[in-house]
C-alpha cells in the first residue's frame, strides 16, 4: 500500500519553538501540520529479500489487566505472521504458523470462553480468507490459537479454495453494550464488501464465527470495483458506530449494531473533493474520553499525515499531525495501520500511547522491482508516540483524559443511526467523475 511511492517528501522545520511538518505533493506545498516525536520503534521487518517476506501493517495495543507497564503491542506482518512486542519495542513472541498472510488485527476484552473470561486477538488472514484467533495469557503475555478448526472462509464460497486475493483484508472488533455480543467487521480486498461476523464459543474451548450482516460501499460512478476497496476500519464501542476508510473515497460512518440499516454517511472525502485526506485513507483508530468525548484518527497515507476528527456527532475536523524523526528514530512515511489508547502505560507512556506502522523505515533496504522498474525500500516497522506529544502539538491542545475510559470497563449510551441526506447521496457518486478524470490523466502521462 504505497510502498515505493517517492512523490511525497517531508521536511521538518522548527518555527517559534514548535515542530512543524511541511508536506510536499508534486510542486504544491500543502498546509503545515504539527510534527510529533516517536520515542520507541520495533525492529525492522523486511520484505522481498527474506523468506518468508514480512511487511509490518497494522498494530493493536493490549492493556494488561493488573500492570499497565506490562501491556503489549501486537503487529501484523503479513506473510511473516504477527509480532508481539513489549513497550520497549522488543519482540516477545513471533507467530508464524506457516502459509498465512495476517493483514489487520484487533482485540476483544473479557470474551467468555469455556466459562472463563479471556482476552482475544483476532487477525484477518488474507491468504486463507479466514480469521486467526488467539487468547492472550496475562501471566506469560503469550498468545495461543483458539480458532475453531471448522471456522471456514469469509468471502470464498463453501467448497471452493481461497484465491488469496479477493479475500479477508481489513478488520476491526466491536462489543455491543446493548446485547454484550462480540463482533468483527472484515472487509474484502479489491471489492466494496464488508462482512459483520458474530464470534461465539463453540462449546469445545474454541472460538467460531457466523455472518450477521453485510455492507456494500458504493462504487464511484465511472470507477471500477477495486476503487471501492476498504482496509482501515474502527468501531466506537462507546457510541455504537463503525467507521470505514474507503481508500480512494474517504471515511464512512455506519451504525455498528447488526440490526441496523446498511446505509452509511460520508464524513470526509479525499482530495480533491475534500481537503484533509490524501489517498489512500488507511488506518483508523479512536481515542476515548468521557461522556462521548475523544477523537477519530485517520492515516492520510498520500501525504504522510494523520487527520484528527471529533468523536462527537458531526465528526468535525480538528487538524492533522505527522510523526517526524527524533534521535535515532526516523520519520513515519506511507503509514498503513494505527492504534491509540488513553490509559497510562507505566513510566514510559504515562498519558497514553499512539502506535503507527512506518511503511518506509530507515535505514533503507533497497530492492529493485522488475515489474515497476524502480527501487523500493522493503524495510518497515512500528513507531510509538506518547499521546501527550500529539495532544500538545495542536494550537488548541487535544484532550488528555487517562481516567474516564478503560477498554476493559467501557460504557455506552444510545445514539441515533447515521442517516443520509440529499448532499450525502450526491457525494456518493460525485467522486466517480474525479476518479475517471484522474485515470485519463494517468493514461496520458
Amino acid at each position: 500500500m504505497g510502498k515505493g511511492n517517492w512523490e511525497s517528501a517531508i521536511a521538518p522545520i522548527i518555527t517559534s519553538g514548535l515542530a512543524v511538518l511541511c508536506v510536499l505533493s508534486g510542486t504544491r506545498a500543502a498546509a503545515a501540520v504539527s510534527l510529533v516525536r516517536p520515542i520507541v520503534e520495533t525492529p525492522e521487518v523486511l520484505d522481498e529479500i527474506v523468506d518468508p517476506p514480512g511487511d509490518a501493517d497494522d498494530p493493536a495495543i493490549w492493556l494488561h489487566p493488573t500492570d499497565p507497564s506490562l501491556s503489549l503491542v501486537l503487529g501484523t506482518l503479513k506473510n511473516a505472521g504477527m509480532g508481539v512486542y513489549d513497550l520497549d519495542g522488543k519482540v516477545l513472541q513471533s507467530i508464524l504458523p506457516g502459509d498465512v498472510r495476517y493483514n489487520n488485527v484487533d482485540l476483544l476484552y473479557g470474551f467468555n470462553l469455556g466459562g472463563q473470561s479471556v482476552d482475544l486477538a483476532i487477525a484477518s488472514d488474507r491468504l486463507n480468507d479466514t480469521l486467526a484467533i488467539f487468547k492472550i495469557d496475562p501471566t506469560t503475555r503469550l498468545l495461543e490459537s483458539v480458532a475453531a478448526p471448522d471456522l471456514g472462509t469469509i468471502f470464498t464460497p463453501v467448497g471452493e479454495a481461497s484465491n488469496g486475493s479477493t479475500t479477508a483484508y481489513g478488520l476491526t472488533s466491536y462489543t455491543s453494550r446493548f446485547s454484550n455480543k462480540n463482533y468483527v467487521f472484515v472487509s474484502q480486498r479489491e471489492t466494496a464488501n464488508v462482512a459483520q461476523l458474530e464470534l461465539f464459543d463453540n462449546g469445545s474451548g474454541k472460538v467460531s464465527a457466523k455472518s450477521v450482516r453485510s455492507l456494500a460501499l458504493p462504487i464511484p460512478e465511472g470507477g471500477e470495483l477495486e476503487d471501492a476497496q476498504v482496509e482501515g476500519m474502527v468501531a466506537d464501542n462507546g457510541l455504537g458506530y463503525l467507521y470505514v476508510g474507503q481508500e480512494n473515497r474517504g471515511i464512512w460512518k455506519f451504525s455498528a449494531e447488526p440490526s441496523s440499516g446498511i446505509n452509511g454517511v460520508l464524513i470526509d472525502a479525499v482530495k480533491p473533493e475534500g481537503s484533509n485526506l490524501e489517498a489512500d485513507v488507511e488506518g483508523l483508530t479512536i481515542y476515548y474520553g468521557g461522556d462521548g468525548k475523544g477523537y477519530l484518527l485517520a492515516s492520510s497515507q498520500g501525504d504522510n499525515t494523520f487527520a484528527v476528527y471529533s468523536r462527537a456527532a458531526g465528526n468535525d475536523y480538528l487538524g492533522s499531525f505527522g510523526v517526524g524523526a527524533f534521535g535515532d528514530i526516523d520519520a513515519v512515511q506511507e503509514s498503513d495501520g494505527a492504534a491509540v489508547i488513553n490509559v497510562p502505560l507505566g513510566s514510559k507512556f504515562p498519558f497514553g500511547l499512539f502506535v503507527t506502522q512506518d511503511g518506509s523505515n530507515d535505514p533503507e533496504v533497497l530492492f529493485f522491482d522488475e515489474e515497476d522498474q524502480e527501487f523500493e525500500n522493503v524495510s518497515s516497522n512500528f513507531k510509538f508516540v506518547g499521546w501527550e506529544n500529539i495532544a500538545n502539538a495542536f494550537p488548541n491542545p487535544l484532550l488528555i483524559d487517562t481516567t474516564s475510559f478503560n477498554p476493559r470497563q467501557n460504557s455506552s449510551k444510545s445514539v441515533p443511526e447515521p442517516r443520509n441526506n440529499g448532499l450525502t447521496l450526491l457525494a456518493i457518486f460525485g467522486m466517480g467523475c474525479l476518479l475517471q478524470q484522474r485515470k485519463k490523466r494517468t493514461n496520458l502521462s
